[in-house]
């Protein structure tokens, strides 16, 4: 199989695709698993959202998820625990290229997301990542570029922070503003009632309060017609599930109709 060009390794596919106005439709990893990345992938996700805050794992256990996306040119979105200097270098230094920070509140906490995940002068990043050796990558190729290839994304998911969406939005260096549905809801005082009508009228009017200030919006949902309301109410950065939720599905559908074909056989 041909390998893609080394530039496919350092361009950020997420960052491309918003630049010129497109949507970035990618899928979550349910397990820091190897071949449900590469399944993924097959799949033609154009991230993986890879969870490092609510899952027993960290940068550790993914090593070798972030190269499977470079092989492919597609981008590895880490969530980090938190707004944490040695998490976020962690996560990039083992090939993520895009970083998602949970419960950004304020405008000052943003700025640090970016100074965090960058290199002098716009951060504060220490230097010596290991993914480039594995896919022979050299310094002088990706650090001139992991600035401009890396993208970071800050979640809104608290009261202080739902009132701070367009302050969060104008941070330079920001590129993706991303609401979270549950946290949301728990926010405005319905924890887990993602249909409250006060959560659903912040999750629609979120987009427009994001594109106010030049960046793109981000959400996740589970199935079609959520993300294509996604869509449709102006998110550009959307997790659409992930693939053993989507093989459960599949499966007892299958499962369930298998065995009421044999009731009727034997009846």
């Amino acid at each position: 199989m041909l390998q893609p060009e080394k530039t496919n390794r350092l361009e950020n596919n997420v960052k491309k695709i918003l630049s010129k106005g497109g949507t970035a439709w990618g899928a979550s990893l349910a397990d820091a698993s190897e071949l449900l990345a590469k399944l993924t992938l097959d799949a033609g996700a154009d991230f993986l959202w890879v969870d490092t805050e609510h899952r027993p794992y960290g940068a550790d256990k993914i090593k070798w998820i972030p190269i499977l996306c470079r092989l492919q040119g597609r981008s590895t979105v880490v969530r980090v625990a938190g707004l944490d200097p040695q998490l976020i270098k962690k996560a990039l230094d083992v090939g993520a290229n895009a970083i998602m920070v949970p419960q950004v509140n304020t405008p000052e906490e943003a700025r640090l997301a970016v100074e965090y995940a960058k290199y002098p002068p716009q951060g504060t990043r220490g230097i010596s990542p290991l993914w480039n050796f594995y896919l022979d990558v050299s310094y002088d190729e990706y650090l001139p570029a992991a600035n401009d290839e890396t993208c970071v994304i800050v979640q809104i998911e608290t009261p202080e922070g739902i009132k701070n969406v367009e302050a969060i939005g104008e941070v330079e260096g920001v590129d993706v503003v991303f609401a979270g549905p549950l946290d949301s809801s728990a926010a405005l005082g319905h924890m887990g009632n993602i249909g409250h009508p006060e959560v659903q009228r912040f999750l629609e009017e979120f987009p427009r309060r994001v594109e106010k200030t030049g960046k793109a919006s981000g959400i996740t949902f589970f199935g079609f017609d959520d993300c294509l309301r996604a869509y449709n109410q102006g998110y550009r950065f959307i997790a659409v599930g992930n693939l053993a939720g989507y093989g459960k599905v599949g499966l007892e559908a299958d499962l369930t109709k298998l065995r009421e074909f044999e009731k009727g056989q034997t009846e």
